[in-house]
């Protein structure tokens, strides 16, 4: 399978085996996007910590992030058998934030914490992160969203995070609440 040839490279580039450029190289010659797409479509059946960080990084590493990724991902981020929930989240900030879909997963993963992400400020950043990305998601529903996530959370310095991305997404040029600041 691909994800344990993506993971022996690493491991052998960790471990001193190969230079860096070797790495590249064999990960170049072994990994397209069609094997990528298959790599991380088989991640929650392996369930293997270092398999699923050695085939996200590669992911990173040759750019292969595509639109067939981003439904296994939603499901990835809501397991708890990896720790690379920061790097799924960022890619629905960064690179799959046009469906609203995105929403309902990303705060599904405000309700399910993993336990290595629990002490507080890495929570409340982890938190922020995913509160970016769910304001990167389309309007309205994204505002709806993290007007909802406000009106459901206590903690005070989550309340003001919420907020502060909302003011922002309200402020974007073309966005639906464009007109609430200019009547304002």
């Amino acid at each position: 399978m691909i994800a344990y040839k993506i993971d022996n490279i690493m491991k052998r580039y960790y471990t001193g085996q190969i230079t860096r450029e070797q790495e590249e190289e064999e990960l170049r010659n072994c990994v397209n996007v069609q094997n990528f797409n298959i790599a991380i479509c088989s991640l929650e059946k392996i369930a293997s910590l270092d398999i699923t960080r050695s085939v996200i990084l590669v992911g990173f590493i040759l750019d292969l992030y595509n639109s067939a990724n981003e439904k296994p991902m939603r499901d990835l981020l809501l397991l708890n058998f990896h720790d690379s929930h920061e790097d799924i989240v960022r890619l629905f900030q960064l690179r799959w934030n046009n469906n609203i879909e995105n929403i309902t997963i990303l705060i599904q993963a405000t309700r399910s914490i993993p336990d290595y992400l629990s002490p507080v400020d890495i929570k409340h950043s982890y938190l922020q992160n995913i509160i970016y990305a769910i304001g990167a998601q389309p309007q309205p529903e994204s505002l709806c969203a993290l007007e909802y996530l406000l009106s459901e959370t206590k903690d005070k310095e989550i309340k003001k995070m919420i907020s502060s991305q909302i003011e922002k997404r309200r402020s974007i040029v073309g966005g639906r609440y464009e007109f609430e600041k200019i009547a304002k």
